[in-house]
C-alpha cells in the first residue's frame, strides 16, 4: 500500500498490497508554553529541537504548558530516530517521515484512529455493497432491493483502475484528533462516489457529522455497515453544509434536508477473494476496513506499503494482519512495473 499525501490531510489517498481484511462497496504548534527547552541539550539534540519547532509551525501545533512541550519533544525525537533509520533499511519498499502524528506514541496514535468494534457478523465477511438511490422531494421512501445479500461478481475488470481520474472522488478531509470516526468518513466517502457514478455529476460533500451523532457510540468506534442501515432507515443524508463536523457527539438532527439516498448493500464474495474485490472497485469506489497496528504504518509518506517494518535494524516481512481497527475507501487498484500490485486508498486521518 503506498500513500499520498494531501495538503488537507495526512493520509488521503494510497496504495495498498491486495490484501484487506474487510470492505464494503456501493453500485449504482508555534508553541504558547512559556520557558525553553534548549538548557542543557547538546549539539545533536539542540539541532532535533531546531527540527521539532518547525514541524511544529508546520502542523499549527502548540502546548499548554513547557512540561508538555518537552514530553512532546521527546516523543517527537524518539520517532525521529525510529524514521531515520527505517529509512536507512534497503529492505523498505517504502519511506517514512514527519506526519502530523510525529509527536504521537504509538499507543496514542492507535487510540485516536482505531475502529475496532467487533460488529461483524461470524460467517464470511469481506466486501459489503450498497446502491445509490435517487433523490427525491419530500420523504417518499425508495424501493429497496434485498439489503443484505451477496454479491458474486464476474466481469472481465481492466488491469487498473483510478476514480479519482473520473472526478468523482471528492478532496481528503481530517477527522480530527478527538473522535474514532473513520467508519463515518469511509462510509460518506463511498456515498459521494455512488452518487456521482449514478447521476454523471460532481461528487455531492455528505455529513459525516449526521452519522457520529446519529449512530449509538458515533466516536467511540463503529463499522460502515451500521452507517449505510442508518441512511437507508432514515431515508437518506444531509450534505456536509447542512450539518458540518465538529469532531465530537452532538445531538442527532435527523430531518435536514435529503442529498443522497442508498438502496442497500451488498456483501462481495468470496471472502477474501481479491478478484471479487478488484471487480468491485472496478464499479466503484469500496469502504474496507483493515490492520493498521505497524508501527511503520503512523510515519508512512510514500511508496507502496507492504507491511514490511524495519525497527532497530531488524527487518520484519510484511505480513498484514487480520484486526480490522481502521476504515478506508479504496478508489482503485494497478500493477507496478516490476509486478507489485497495489491498491488505492483514500483515508480519513
Amino acid at each position: 500500500m503506498a500513500f499520498m499525501r494531501s495538503s488537507s490531510s495526512s493520509m488521503a489517498l494510497a496504495l495498498l498490497p491486495l490484501l484487506v481484511a474487510a470492505a464494503f462497496f456501493i453500485p449504482s504548534m508555534a508553541s504558547s508554553a512559556s520557558g525553553t527547552l534548549d538548557h542543557g541539550l547538546d549539539g545533536e539534540a539542540l539541532l532535533m529541537l531546531g527540527r521539532f519547532h518547525g514541524w511544529m509551525a508546520a502542523h499549527g501545533r502548540s502546548y499548554a504548558t513547557v512540561e508538555e512541550k518537552l514530553r512532546r519533544f521527546e516523543v517527537y525525537r524518539s520517532n525521529m530516530e525510529f524514521i531515520e533509520a527505517a529509512n536507512r533499511d534497503s529492505r523498505m519498499t517504502y519511506s517514512l517521515g514527519e506526519t502530523p502524528f510525529t509527536d504521537l506514541t504509538h499507543d496514542e496514535f492507535m487510540a485516536m484512529f482505531s475502529s475496532n468494534e467487533s460488529s461483524w457478523e461470524s460467517e464470511e465477511t469481506t466486501v459489503i455493497t450498497t446502491r445509490a438511490g435517487p433523490v427525491y422531494e419530500g420523504t417518499g421512501a425508495v424501493q429497496e432491493p434485498p439489503r443484505r445479500t451477496n454479491l458474486n461478481l464476474t466481469a472481465v475488470v481492466p488491469p487498473s483502475v483510478d476514480w479519482r481520474e473520473k472526478g468523482v472522488v471528492t478532496a481528503a478531509k481530517y477527522q480530527g484528533d478527538s473522535c474514532s470516526s473513520c467508519w463515518a468518513f469511509t462510509s460518506v466517502a463511498t456515498m459521494e462516489s455512488a452518487q456521482a457514478i449514478s447521476t454523471g455529476r460532481s461528487p455531492p460533500v455528505l455529513s459525516e457529522q449526521q452519522l457520529v451523532d446519529c449512530r449509538i457510540n458515533g466516536c467511540g468506534n463503529s463499522w460502515m455497515d451500521k452507517a449505510f442501515e442508518w441512511v437507508i432507515q432514515n431515508g437518506g443524508i444531509t450534505t456536509e453544509a447542512a450539518y458540518p463536523y465538529t469532531g465530537k457527539v452532538g445531538t442527532c438532527q435527523r430531518a435536514k434536508p435529503v442529498a443522497v439516498r442508498i438502496r442497500g448493500y451488498k456483501k462481495v464474495t468470496p471472502s477474501g477473494n481479491e478478484a471479487a474485490l478488484m471487480e468491485a472497485v472496478a464499479q466503484q469506489p469500496v469502504a474496507a476496513s483493515f490492520d493498521y497496528s505497524d508501527p511503520c504504518f503512523q510515519h508512512y509518506i510514500r511508496g507502496v506499503y507492504n507491511a514490511g517494518c524495519s525497527r532497530s535494524g531488524v527487518y520484519t516481512k510484511g505480513a498484514c494482519g487480520t484486526t480490522q481497527n481502521h476504515a478506508l475507501a479504496l478508489v482503485g487498484y494497478g500493477t507496478k512495473p516490476d509486478g507489485t500490485k497495489y491498491w488505492i486508498e483514500y483515508v480519513a486521518c
